[in-house]
């Protein structure tokens, strides 16, 4: 079961917030939601390392993009990051895109993301997996020449 999306209500409401909080701040009239993790608590664990400043970036594939151009990313977009419920639970925003191969992934990349997965053993394994189960239905797998986005962000709010 995929993660659930904000409602209406919520979106608008942690924006609202979001706004109170953060003098000055125009999120605009839209914005990309992203769940990072596969169940409601791994998602707010995840969420906590963002909001807290311990992972900095996450990775994406143009491969994916291609067939759900919402989910590319673009420099100074905001993002609504959510639990796996749906609930809003930090605003980010995008401030550099890289892209490069799968190989060329190393520690200095690995260090954006969280700290159990900073070891390059442990995010290769973990990013394969997932990403495999991704594109199977494109009859892709992961390959050394693949291309990947890395995704640095900032947490706008709440802020750790």
């Amino acid at each position: 079961m995929p993660a659930a999306q904000p409602t209406d209500a919520q979106r608008q409401t942690f924006l609202d917030t979001c706004a109170a909080a953060v003098p000055g701040l125009d999120a605009g009239k839209k914005q990309r939601i992203r769940c990072i993790g596969w169940d409601q608590e791994t998602s707010e664990t995840i969420a906590k390392l963002v909001i807290d400043g311990e992972k900095v970036g996450t990775f994406s594939l143009p491969w994916l993009h291609a067939a759900h151009p919402e989910l590319k990313p673009e420099i100074g977009e905001f993002i609504i990051q959510t639990a796996y419920d749906g609930a809003p639970q930090a605003l980010l925003q995008t401030v550099g895109l890289e892209l490069l191969t799968f190989k060329d992934i190393d520690a200095s990349y690995t260090a954006l993301d969280g700290p159990g997965v900073r070891d390059l053993t442990v995010w290769r394994g973990i990013h394969t997996k997932h990403w495999n189960g991704l594109l199977a239905s494109q009859g892709k797998t992961v390959v050394d020449n693949m291309p990947v986005v890395v995704e640095r962000f900032v947490c706008v709010y709440p802020t750790g």
